[in-house]
């Protein structure tokens, strides 16, 4: 049997927040939707990094929809938004 154990290298970010927020993390952890409070911050950075992408790619459906160029010039805008980010 061949097991593959893939270890992501890790950083570390110390960050300021209000005692509310805190709070609302934890309640979170503590009611199982989270193992701790670094998964939970770490989901939250995904889904702020995913919906800073969509809003990209929306900008750059509204810039093409106005223009002439139609169906080609929007596969590219989308490939051109997938390179940024693989880049």
């Amino acid at each position: 049997m061949l097991y593959i154990v893939l270890h992501m290298a890790s950083s570390q970010l110390n960050i300021r927040t209000s005692k509310t927020l805190v709070e609302e993390l934890d309640y979170l952890v503590d009611h199982g939707m989270f193992r701790n409070r670094t998964e939970a911050v770490n989901e939250g950075i995904r889904m702020l990094i995913r919906r800073y992408k969509a809003v990209k790619i929306a900008e750059k459906i509204d810039e093409i929809s106005g223009s002439e160029h139609g169906k080609g010039e929007l596969t590219k805008a989308l490939l051109e938004v997938r390179e940024e980010e693989d880049a």
